[in-house]
């Protein structure tokens, strides 16, 4: 039988959506490397050059030639190892690189680690990644496309990520590259007539959830042989809806696993991923209000979103 591992797994979701949680459950199963947004320009400055031309959420088509892009994800799938380049450029950002916002490389800092940072060694040593990335929901096709990997698409009830995204500040509710981007523009939001959003935070948050889901769902419709979960649908029962997403994917499963899932079902708040996973499905009835309810349903009555149905919004349902 051959030792050779197999194949990595990409988890792409929005943020605020059970990604980590999901990568940290997966990254329980022997042998994985897991790795939390190896493609995000806050945590590993490699990521910073490669997309300084594509922006935060690089958009790309099967087919679609992208050189430093690509090498992001070898390096990525190579398990994302890090040298003293990348650990002097960390030192360079400082305390302040998570509150930069990269939209293309325009802070001097950034681009000055970024170089230093870019084109990471490898190992050339076989590996199973589990990679996890809120960033590459525009891209996740071109990815699979690219290397032999298994998409997991991770999705959330839109109120939930609102709420959620709301809740924490979350820096990419506050970024405009999704509207501002003229390939994403052209490539959804134009193509499904989708007006741009007006002044209001909620408005534009909804939006950017909007869109990234429909991206996600156009996806997942071109590749039916895709694994996809709802973060509500992991959160029932999570020791076995995980052991089958286990299977599904062909993981091992472990004792760690089922003990990291029992000991992190506690109460928790912010980016911890402690939760009491059968109180999150309806969180958000208590943390919307009726305005806010009813921009996000608005907006996203603009995007081909078929997920979720009006029903799914009714504060009185299940």
């Amino acid at each position: 039988m051959s030792d050779a591992p197999g194949r990595s797994i990409v988890i792409a979701g929005l943020p605020r959506s059970g990604t980590t949680w999901t990568m940290r459950a997966l990254g329980t199963s022997p042998g994985v490397i897991r790795l939390n947004e190896p493609d995000n320009e806050d945590k590993f400055p490699a990521a910073i050059s490669a997309k300084r031309r594509l922006g935060r959420y690089p958009c790309l088509a099967p087919g679609e030639t992208h050189a430093r892009y690509h090498d992001l994800w070898a390096w990525i799938l190579d398990g994302a190892h890090e040298g003293r380049r990348s650990q002097l450029a960390r030192r360079i950002l400082g305390p302040g690189e998570r509150n930069r916002i990269y939209e293309g490389g325009i802070d001097l800092t950034a681009r000055i680690a970024g170089a230093l940072a870019a084109d990471p060694p490898r190992t050339g040593e076989p590996c199973r990644v589990v990679a996890k990335s809120i960033h590459a929901q525009l891209c996740i096709e071109w990815i699979a496309a690219e290397f032999p990997v298994t998409p997991l698409i991770l999705l959330r009830h839109p109120a939930n990520v609102l709420a959620s995204w709301m809740e924490v500040r979350l820096k990419d509710g506050r970024n405009s590259t999704l509207e501002s981007r003229p390939e994403v523009q052209a490539r959804y939001a134009q193509r499904w007539g989708v007006p741009p959003p007006g002044d209001d935070p909620v408005e534009k948050m909804s939006w950017r959830i909007g869109l990234l889901i429909a991206a996600l769902e156009e996806a997942l419709a071109r590749n039916p042989d895709w694994v996809v979960r709802t973060h509500e649908q992991l959160c029932t029962d999570s020791v076995a809806t995980f052991r089958v997403l286990f299977d599904d994917l062909g993981l091992p499963w472990s004792d760690e696993t089922e003990r990291f899932l029992v000991e992190n079902d506690t109460p928790g708040e912010g980016f911890v991923t402690q939760r009491v996973a059968s109180d999150l499905a309806d969180a958000w009835k208590r943390r919307l209000d009726d305005d806010q309810l009813a921009t996000l349903r608005r907006v996203l009555g603009w995007f081909p979103v078929t997920t979720w149905s009006d029903a799914d919004f009714d504060r009185g349902s299940a």
